[in-house]
């Protein structure tokens, strides 16, 4: 099984848009975690897409206003159907996992594990399901590793759980020298196009096509993680 994830970082709606054309066009399934209000994630089709929230506490480490229930009440007001969540940086303590319990979050997905084989969700002591995920498309490229090769052996009758950013997918990022580069124009769509890896060197889209790919031959299913933490708890 393979489930992909996206988490947004407050990308502009055109980068979003485009991102997601690709999920539409080969009938695959993503969850998408939300950082920020988008007409794009609040219009989304629900038998493909899920908005789980992605919120940011790094500012209140560095002794910033506000608290941790209060940003995530205010994503949730935006998307009040959410039932994961990852965090930002995947920040996070055991205080914070109660916080998302007592939030009504039902899964949380901030476990990430390299390249691991054998994942396997499980039940935390508040009730609450965390899903771990072995892939990411920024880690990828701190690791050096060219996106002709993932890692995985996605062939093998395994779990697997991706996750991408909509920026990374619209520059086709293949190191992260291109991003450091394309990111003083994060919120312009058309000035970042400009910046799109089109050479012979696989980036991050050509990555993800080929996973959508492989995903609509049949090998593998997908769903989003909600459906699939639903259908876990039925099971455990």
């Amino acid at each position: 099984m393979i489930h992909i994830t996206m988490d947004i970082d407050w990308a502009p709606e055109a980068v979003i848009e485009d991102t997601l054309s690709l999920f539409e066009s080969h009938g695959v399934c993503c969850t998408l975690f939300a950082t920020h209000a988008s007409r794009v994630l609040s219009e989304l089709n629900s038998d493909l897409f899920e908005v789980g929230l992605h919120p940011n506490f790094n500012p209140l480490l560095g002794g910033g206003g506000g608290d941790i229930t209060s940003i995530i009440r205010s994503l949730r007001e935006l998307y009040p159907g959410a039932k994961g969540i990852r965090s930002h940086s995947l920040t996070q303590s055991t205080p914070v996992l109660d916080l998302f319990a007592k939030e009504g979050m039902l899964y949380d997905a901030n476990q990430f594990m390299p390249y691991q084989r054998n994942l396997q969700p499980f039940r935390l002591w508040n009730g609450m399901i965390r899903v771990p995920f072995n892939w990411e498309d920024d880690v990828h490229m701190m690791y050096g590793k060219s996106f002709a090769d993932l890692g995985l052996k996605l062939e093998d009758d395994q779990l697997f759980v991706l996750n991408f950013h909509p920026v990374h997918v619209y520059l086709n990022t293949e190191t992260l020298a291109r991003y450091e580069q394309a990111k003083v124009h994060y919120q312009d769509a058309g000035q970042l196009l400009g910046y799109r890896n089109r050479s012979e060197v696989p980036g991050t889209r050509d990555a993800l096509l080929q996973v959508l790919e492989f995903i609509r031959s049949g090998k593998h299913r997908s769903t989003t993680l909600k459906n699939w933490m639903h259908e876990w708890q039925a099971e455990n």
